[in-house]
């Protein structure tokens, strides 16, 4: 029987020298990458430290696209703001123009601040807005606010900015993204569950191109949550705004004095304030029902049904609630008297 006999042939030394030299060409080439990796997250973490953020954030894990995103929106408002900057005498800070009252009047603002260049996009947003909206600072930066607009207000809300000037500022209700609203009692009806109504008073900034806001949230439809001062009164209406309550001052201002025993309640609203700003009252009757809140601007109401009349401005809260026994739909004005 013939016996097969395998030889094992080595492979040639040309062969091995190329794999050792591929070899080495990969090796430099990932030792060049990995130092690139290294300069480039020590790049961005420099760039983190120059970043005007709080401690609290700018010590936390921000993905390089944020913190490209966070570097733009601030360069363009230094190249907005800082080149308006001059120095101040001691007239300056006697009036107020100190930055550190500045600081502490952006902390005492009952809401949160923004500033917006051209376009929509934020370039500054204060860090209250955490506690209002439970939104990030660090979030909203340098992204559109349309974005965190209900979208059935973009319209009221671009109305607004492309309207407004320094000398005639804008100011428009409208539905912001909110994470706290999903705390609400589960037999009140919201009209825009996800959603925050917000005051927004905007203004032109030193800038044509830049718009600041100053935003206000409404309080919650509750009266036991809302502050009533001693200036101010309260009335509560149906959706067709007839009077169902009015409370003692609200009696004293607006009944009839020649008749003792007169009462406001069943007229309509639109019979206690002046005829010239009716189109004010008739603007929050329809945005009421989308919003279900709505803060107005100064309008006169007629006093004691005279020629006489007087400024007020309102909070309204449209409240519905829906039980097992009852359907309560109703409109709560708390005027304050200027």
């Amino acid at each position: 029987r013939k016996r097969r006999i395998s030889y094992f042939i080595p492979p040639t030394g040309k062969k091995n020298m190329e794999s050792s030299s591929y070899r080495d060409k990969q090796k430099p080439s990932k030792s060049q990458a990995q130092q690139r990796r290294q300069m480039e997250n020590y790049e961005f973490s420099q760039l983190a430290k120059e970043l005007p953020l709080a401690r609290a954030i700018s010590g936390q894990h921000i993905d390089k696209t944020t913190m490209v995103r966070l570097a733009t929106a601030y360069i363009k408002l230094y190249n907005i703001f800082g080149q308006s900057r001059r120095s101040y005498s001691s007239a300056d800070y006697y009036y107020g123009s100190d930055s550190h009252w500045t600081n502490n009047h952006l902390d005492l603002l009952d809401g949160f601040f923004v500033i917006l260049d051209r376009r929509g996009d934020v370039l500054y947003i204060s860090e209250t807005i955490s506690i209002y909206l439970g939104l990030s600072q660090v979030e909203m930066t340098g992204n559109p606010m349309v974005e965190y607009i209900h979208e059935q207000d973009i319209n009221c809300f671009n109305s607004a900015l492309n309207y407004c000037d320094r000398y005639w500022p804008q100011m428009c209700n409208v539905r912001v993204k909110s994470s706290l609203t999903k705390r609400a009692n589960k037999d009140a009806v919201r009209a825009s569950p996800g959603y925050k109504v917000l005051r927004l008073e905007i203004t032109m900034g030193p800038n044509p191109n830049t718009r600041m806001i100053a935003c206000y949230p409404m309080p919650t439809p509750v009266l036991s949550t809302v502050t009533i001062s001693s200036n101010s009164f309260v009335i509560i209406t149906s959706i067709d705004l007839r009077v169902t309550y009015a409370d003692e001052k609200a009696h004293q201002l607006l009944r009839n004095t020649y008749f003792p025993d007169s009462n406001i309640k069943g007229m309509s609203f639109y019979n206690l304030i002046d005829v010239g700003d009716s189109e004010v009252i008739s603007k929050m009757h329809f945005d009421i029902f989308n919003l279900g809140a709505y803060k107005t601007p100064y309008y006169r109401m007629i006093l004691n049904q005279t020629s006489s009349t007087f400024y007020v401005e309102s909070n309204i809260f449209r409240h519905t609630c829906i039980s097992s026994k009852q359907f309560n739909d109703s409109i709560t004005f708390v005027s304050s008297i200027l």
